[in-house]
């Protein structure tokens, strides 16, 4: 499997095809861990899930 162009960064937004807005918190060992808006609790995804899943959004 290729490696993906980009890897999210801790801070950056992103939103999911909903719309929903999360926040990265940190990529650690191909995971990366991020806020959804609203929530206290953390989320976990391979970050090639998260790659295919979310899109960037202009800050």
């Amino acid at each position: 499997m290729a490696k993906p162009a980009y890897q999210p960064e801790p801070n950056q937004r992103y939103q999911d095809t909903s719309g929903e807005l999360v926040t990265v918190h940190s990529v650690l060992f191909n995971r990366v861990t991020f806020y959804r808006d609203g929530y206290d609790s953390p989320c976990t995804q391979s970050v090639e899930r998260f790659i295919r899943e979310y899109t960037g959004v202009a800050q």
